[in-house]
C-alpha cells in the first residue's frame, strides 16, 4: 500500500482477533505500531509487540481501556514520545453482551455505548488534534452488519454499532478540511475467539450459514487488508465510506450447497425449494 512506510499507526484491540491481524498487516506494509488493549488481556498485548518486534517491526503497547477519560492522552502522549508523530488510528475494540431483550439490564447499554461509542469519538479526537497540526492522517472504524441489520439478543451491540455508522460518516465530513479522512469497516462472521463457540457448534452456526453466500466465516488476516487500504495513500480520495466484508452476507441468501439439519442433502443437487412456480398465485386454484 502506497504511504504506509515509515508511518505511525495506533490500533485498538489489538492483543487478539481483527485487531491483531490488522496490526500485523500494517506492519508488513512498514508502518510503526501502538498496540493497545484492556489489561485483561496484557499477556496477549505483551506478546503480540515481541512477535513484531522481532520480525523487525517498530512496535510498543500500551493498556488501558478506550473508555477511561485519560486513554485517550495516554495514546498521543506515548505516541509522540516514542514516534514523533501519529498518522493512522485503528479503533477496532469493543464489547457485546448476548441478552434477552426483557434481561437487558441498562448497565450493558451505559457500558457497550462507553466503548463502542463515546471510546472511539475520543480516541478520534485525541488522535485528529495531532493529526491536524501534521496536516493529515487517517481514522479507520471497525463497525459490523450488525450497524444495518440487528441481530436477535444483541440490541445494545447493535445500537453502538449504527452509532459508529453516523459518527464515522460525520467525522468524516468535520475533519475533511484538516486533511484527515475517516473510513469503517463492517465485518461479518470473523472466526474469533468471540465467534468460535458459535461457528464450531453445527446447531448454532446453522442458523447463520443460509445467511452467507461464500458459506463460510473469514479468517481475521481477509479483513485486515481492508484497514490497510484505508488507512494507505492508495485510498486517499476515499472518506465517509464503510466498507462491507461479510461473504454476501447482507445482499442476500442461498438455497444451494449447504444442510440446516443433519442428513439433509447437499451439494449443486439441492437448486430449488419445492414451491409454486408462481408465488404469487400459490394459493389460487389451477
Amino acid at each position: 500500500m502506497r504511504g504506509l512506510g515509515g508511518r505511525v499507526a495506533v490500533v485498538t484491540g489489538a492483543s487478539s482477533g481483527i485487531g491483531l491481524a490488522i496490526a500485523q498487516r500494517l506492519a508488513e506494509e512498514g508502518a510503526r505500531l501502538l498496540l493497545i488493549a484492556v489489561a485483561e488481556d496484557s499477556a496477549d498485548l505483551d506478546e503480540a509487540v515481541a512477535n513484531l518486534s522481532s520480525r523487525g517491526t517498530d512496535a510498543r503497547g500500551l493498556v488501558g481501556d478506550i473508555s477511561d477519560v485519560d486513554t485517550p492522552d495516554r495514546m498521543t502522549a506515548q505516541a509522540l514520545e516514542h514516534f514523533g508523530r501519529l498518522d493512522i488510528i485503528v479503533n477496532n475494540a469493543g464489547v457485546a453482551f448476548f441478552d434477552d431483550i426483557f434481561d437487558t439490564p441498562l448497565e450493558h447499554l451505559d457500558r457497550t455505548l462507553a466503548v463502542n461509542v463515546k471510546g472511539c469519538f475520543a480516541m478520534s479526537l485525541a488522535a485528529a488534534r495531532v493529526m491536524r497540526g501534521q496536516q493529515g492522517g487517517a481514522i479507520v472504524n471497525t463497525l459490523s452488519t450488525s450497524a444495518f441489520a440487528g441481530e436477535e439478543f444483541q440490541v445494545t451491540y447493535n445500537a453502538s454499532k449504527g452509532a459508529v455508522a453516523s459518527l464515522t460518516r460525520s467525522l468524516a465530513v468535520d475533519l475533511a478540511p484538516y486533511g484527515i479522512r475517516v473510513n469503517g469497516v463492517a465485518p461479518g462472521f470473523v472466526r474469533t475467539r468471540s465467534t468460535r463457540r458459535i461457528i464450531d457448534d453445527p446447531v448454532q452456526w446453522s442458523k447463520h450459514r443460509s445467511h452467507i453466500p461464500l458459506d463460510r466465516p473469514a479468517e481475521p488476516e481477509e479483513i485486515a487488508p481492508l484497514y490497510a487500504f484505508l488507512a494507505s495513500d492508495d485510498a486517499s480520495y476515499v472518506t465517509g465510506s464503510i466498507f462491507v466484508a461479510d461473504g454476501g452476507m447482507t445482499s442476500g441468501f442461498r438455497y444451494r450447497g449447504w444442510a440446516a439439519v443433519e442428513g439433509h442433502p447437499t451439494g449443486p443437487a439441492t437448486l430449488m425449494p419445492e414451491l409454486p412456480a408462481d408465488l404469487h398465485r400459490a394459493d389460487s386454484p389451477e
